[in-house]
């Protein structure tokens, strides 16, 4: 069966490490399996060995380092306790394996000052094989070579558009979402997005990284350029007639098992709302300052087009996408408008100065309830990480409220490390559908809480989050395929299940533990929950489209937080909130006057003397401020 199959795979690679000694107990130490940057946080948690020395020694069999194991601690998602141990003192690049007693331990400990480099290149080439309307040559894609799949150069209109009978556009490009082969502008959104903002954020790392894409040998650095093939898909899928954003380009339902030139389903433009266009406002706003130093034009029509969708948007502000009943492909539906709104507006005023917006974003103050964690869903912190790096744009108000939001969250990620066996900021109810994009999109607010204050407890705690995804977890699993001892190995992947090669495209992102498991049934009843343990509930198998699918709104903040670190250990440079003054606005309105804040009454959120505190202003508009417990501050 396919469950022992998988594990005598694991059994396999795990016999043909480097270090042969002893690899029986490897099961009892859980670490980063591609490797460390040379002068930052290193951990492993280690089962039932408290009390005792683990001494790490080099290739060549020489101590460099030992350690008392430390007390165990739980840590409830894996539904275990476990040693945490810091090795941050072995800061030699070099290849070191741990011993306790003399047992070997674990996987062989890679340091190096490019430890993330290769899972950065990897996270973003995988965007690359998510190209639709293209041949991958083997030239850039080797032996995952293909046909090019859907050239979507006459895209049929549902019919509840309304378009005349047999009417197509042109809708090619872009990247597949996920598992299928369906293009979707609310999560192509916020993937495009954090991926521009993974390079606004570190541009001279990114200005010479080199993907190996057709495009390479241009001028543009190739993380733009790979965007940009999303970029152009996003433009088609405006309506030429009002400006409205269409939601999705796929075929009616999904198709089976095959490859891209396999499926010759009828592709469709299905269903408009406020949840796509504001998506594609956020995104084209600051496309159109990203690529402007590369191509003006380029540049322009993205803002044109950002600002011909808002007009819609406002006339429409109730229309929200409705899934027609003969579509069953996936429907991104539910999210929240008010806060894509929010973010659409943000971004599209930190670019253009436009004080209309201004005005009306001071009417949509940040608050408690609305500080959650990022998703296609829910796009508040999105605007949040706007706000805060750019406090020369907007007033101090609305940057000390955006502030709070990332602190608040972060600090309580930081707090809950805290007697944490595995050092994982995680617990419990992040267990569900794409649990890993969880721990990834934390590793963003914590870095953005890094970039504001320069603390080093961020940094280290997103560090964490990314050896828990390449391997410091319960199941001993590195979810990045293609890197690692015991990586991923059958996603739920079209591409990666229909072609003739046998390991799947490398850099995808599992979806990762479920603890819901909604597709027991697919997997021929087989239930792989542990009572008790949801980090523990995964399954390495194309069938587990609930734990084992890949998306790009997963790799994207993946991606992210590797490459942002890498890029800061790199060139040595932290991203400079000071330096964001937006671009000149160029349509409409160009005066670039400041604007008195209103004051108004009712409670808000701040960050002040270097905590969130409650900021309450009374009818009069004097300000007093409260701790999160309601105690008054002097």
């Amino acid at each position: 069966m396919d469950f022992m199959k998988i594990n005598f795979k694991k059994f396999m690679i795990l016999a043909s490490g480097t270090f042969l000694a002893s690899q029986a107990i490897a099961i009892n130490a859980y670490q980063n399996q591609e490797g460390f940057l040379t002068n930052a946080q290193k951990q492993m948690a280690l089962l039932d060995a408290a009390g005792k020395e683990v001494v790490f020694k080099d290739a060549g069999g020489k101590e460099a380092l030992t350690v008392i194991i430390p007390e165990a601690k739980p840590w409830t998602p894996a539904g275990e306790s476990a040693s945490l141990v810091d090795f941050s003192d072995l800061n030699v690049p070099g290849v070191y394996q741990a011993y306790v007693g003399d047992s070997a331990i674990g996987h062989p400990i890679k340091i190096s000052d490019s430890a993330y480099q290769d899972i950065t290149k990897g996270a973003l080439k995988f965007f690359y094989y998510q190209r639709a309307s293209m041949e991958l040559t083997e030239e850039f894609a080797g032996k995952y070579a293909r046909p090019a799949g859907h050239l979507d150069t006459a895209v049929l209109y549902h019919t509840l558009l309304e378009k005349p009978d047999g009417a197509t556009f042109n809708g090619a490009k872009g990247w597949y979402d996920a598992g299928d082969y369906g293009k979707y502008i609310v999560n192509s959104g916020i993937t495009t997005y954090t991926l521009l903002q993974l390079y606004q954020h570190n541009k001279e790392y990114f200005s010479t990284l080199n993907l190996n894409i057709p495009e390479s040998n241009n001028d543009i650095p190739d993380i733009l350029d790979e965007i940009r093939w999303n970029l152009e898909w996003m433009l088609t899928m405006q309506d030429e007639e009002d400006g409205g954003i269409y939601h999705k380009l796929t075929s009616k339902q999904f198709c089976g098992t095959v490859m891209p030139d396999k499926d010759r389903k009828p592709r469709f433009a299905i269903g408009k709302g406020i949840e796509a266009t504001w998506n594609f406002i956020a995104v084209m706003a600051l496309a159109s300052e990203i690529y402007a130093p590369y191509d003006k034009e380029f540049a322009e029509l993205c803002l044109r087009k950002a600002e011909k969708a808002q007009m819609w948007a406002i006339n429409n502000r109730y229309t929200y996408y409705e899934q027609p009943s003969d579509v069953g492909t996936g429907s991104y539906t539910n999210a929240n408008g008010l806060t894509v709104a929010f973010w659409g507006r943000t971004e599209l005023f930190r670019v253009t100065k436009n004080p209309v917006l201004l005005d009306t974003l001071k009417n949509m103050k940040m608050n408690l309830s609305r500080a959650k964690l990022q998703g296609w869903a829910s796009s508040y912190m999105l605007a949040a990480f706007t706000i805060a790096t750019n406090p020369n744009i907007f007033t101090p108000e609305q940057v000390d409220s955006a502030k709070a939001a990332i602190f608040l969250l972060a600090d309580n990620y930081v707090a809950s490390l805290e007697g944490n066996g595995y050092g994982v900021a995680m617990d419990d109810g992040d267990f569900y559908w794409g649990s890993n994009s969880v721990a990834a999109n934390k590793g963003m607010v914590l870095m953005h809480a890094y970039i504001l204050s320069k603390e080093k407890k961020y940094l280290n705690a997103t560090i964490g989050l990314i050896d828990y995804l390449m391997g410091r977890n319960p199941l001993d699993k590195s979810y990045l395929t293609g890197f690692g001892v015991n990586p991923t190995m059958n996603p739920h992947h079209r591409p990666s299940q229909a072609d003739t090669v046998e390991a799947p495209i490398p850099g995808m992102l599992a979806g990762g533990p479920n603890r819901d498991a909604s597709d027991i049934s697919a997997c021929k009843n087989f239930d792989y929950r542990v009572t008790g343990a949801p980090a523990k509930s995964y399954y390495d198998n194309s069938c587990s489209f609930a734990s084992n699918e890949v998306a790009i709104n997963w790799n994207a903040p993946f991606a992210y937080i590797v490459g942002s670190i890498q890029a800061i250990n790199s060139t040595g440079k932290v991203y400079d909130v000071e330096s964001s003054v937006g671009v000149e606005y160029s349509i409409g309105i160009k005066e670039n006057r400041k604007l008195k804040p209103r004051a108004t009454t009712g409670n808000r959120l701040v960050f002040k003397n270097g905590a969130v505190q409650v900021e309450h202003v009374d009818i009069q508009g004097n300000k007093r401020l409260f701790d999160l417990h309601g105690k008054m501050v002097k």
